[in-house]
C-alpha cells in the first residue's frame, strides 16, 4: 500500500502522489490549529510567559522552568522548516534563559540586559549591559544542518563607560545549539517580530523587532 488514498486502475504512481499532496495541503490549510493567527497566538503566549519568568530563569522554581520548557517544545510544529539556515541580522533581545551564570545576564546579585548583535552570517556578539558596565562575548556560528548550529566563543571584552578594561581570547568554549522554533509572528499591536527558541542545552527564548 503506497498511502491512505486508493489508486484508480488508470492512475500512475506520480498522479497518485500528486493527488495525495493536494489532499494533505488542503487538510493542512483547513484543519483548526494550523492558521497563522493560531500559530502567532501560541508563540505570543509562550513569549509572554517567558517574559514574566525571565530573563534569569534559574531564579524561578524548577516546576515553572520545566513547564515553560514543555510549552516551548509544544510550539516546535509551528517553526520554519529550516530555522538554522535562516539569515540573521541586527539586534536581538534575550527574553528568557534557563542557563546559569552570565548567559542570562546575571552578574553577581544583579541582572543586566542581554542582546545579540549579528555582524554577518558567521559572527555575532552577545552583550550584557548593567549601568556603565558592558561585557561583550564574540562568537562564531556554523550551520550543521537544518535545525542545529555549532557556536564557538572566541573572545570576551569588558567595557566600563565605553572604554575597554580587559579582553581575553577563549579556547574550547561553545557547543551545539538546537532550534526548537524560529519564525516571524505578528503581535496584538500589529508589530512583526522574529522569535527564536533554542536548547543550548538550556532553554533560550530570543526576540527581534522587525518594524
Amino acid at each position: 500500500c503506497e498511502g491512505f488514498l486508493p489508486r484508480l486502475p488508470h492512475e500512475t504512481s506520480h498522479s497518485v502522489r500528486s493527488k495525495q499532496l493536494q489532499v494533505l495541503n488542503f487538510l493542512e490549510i483547513s484543519l483548526p490549529g494550523t492558521t497563522s493567527e493560531n500559530r502567532d497566538d501560541r508563540v505570543l503566549e509562550l513569549v509572554n510567559k517567558a517574559r514574566k519568568l525571565g530573563p534569569v530563569g534559574v531564579l524561578r522554581p524548577e516546576e515553572e522552568q520545566q513547564k515553560l520548557f514543555e510549552e516551548a517544545r509544544a510550539i516546535a510544529k509551528y517553526s520554519d522548516r529550516k530555522p538554522a539556515r535562516f539569515p540573521l541580522k541586527g539586534f536581538h533581545e534575550l527574553i528568557y534563559s534557563a542557563a546559569p551564570g552570565g548567559s542570562s545576564g546575571k552578574i553577581g546579585p544583579f541582572s543586566g540586559k542581554v542582546r545579540q548583535e549579528f555582524v554577518d552570517d558567521t559572527i555575532f556578539i552577545n552583550t550584557v549591559e548593567l549601568g556603565p558596565l558592558k561585557i561583550a562575548l564574540r562568537a562564531e556560528r556554523k550551520v550543521l544542518d537544518d535545525k542545529r548550529i555549532r557556536v564557538t566563543f572566541r573572545e570576551t571584552t569588558i567595557y566600563l563607560f565605553g572604554n575597554v578594561v580587559t579582553s581575553k581570547e577563549l579556547e574550547n568554549s561553545g557547543g551545539v545549539w538546537n532550534y526548537i522554533f524560529s519564525g516571524e509572528i505578528t503581535d496584538t499591536n500589529g508589530n512583526r517580530k522574529l522569535v527564536r527558541v533554542m536548547e543550548t542545552p538550556s532553554l533560550f527564548i530570543i526576540e527581534q523587532d522587525l518594524d
